[in-house]
């Protein structure tokens, strides 16, 4: 399992999920949502981390109550708000490009390329993740500006 996160500025780099974890509430939290509100994101974004709003898509361990009150103190503590899951719909490819597009490529690349080995399946990972276009992102820019005036975030 990966973590991959790309803003319309940039692309993060891709992490790994240890081998057998399952992604509960608690581990997403920890590992994926504190590093990005804590590290990356102000490392991106120095100056305008008001201006950040995490979109992220329907699993579980994103829509629980307590990582809702977890994003809530990292809005609080950097600024950095969230669009609630209530507010887009589901299985829409205009408001979830990496399950619609950036996942989607990477799937065809590794199935064209075939690496056979773990090594080779995430060196093949990380070239691909390196190479694709920045111009996806330019779908949740326009998703952003959409929902950031019709829902005042």
């Amino acid at each position: 399992m990966i973590v991959a996160v790309f803003s319309y500025s940039r692309k993060l780099k891709i992490r790994r999920v240890e081998k057998n974890v399952k992604i509960y509430s608690t581990y997403y939290q920890e590992k994926v949502l504190r590093l990005l509100f804590t590290e990356e994101l102000p490392f991106i974004y120095p100056n305008h981390l008001q201006r950040v709003k995490l979109h992220q898509d329907k699993a579980t361990s994103h829509t629980s109550k307590s990582t809702t009150a977890f994003l809530e103190k990292m809005k609080t503590d950097t600024g950095i708000a969230f669009i609630p899951f209530q507010h887009f719909p589901g299985k829409s490819p205009d408001v979830s490009p990496m399950d619609y597009c950036a996942f989607g490529l990477l799937k065809r690349v590794l199935s064209e390329r075939k690496p056979t080995t773990i090594h080779g399946f995430w060196k093949v990972l990380e070239e691909e993740w390196k190479s694709i276009s920045l111009k996806i992102p330019s779908i949740m820019e326009i998703m952003m500006k959409t929902y950031s005036s019709d829902q005042g975030y």
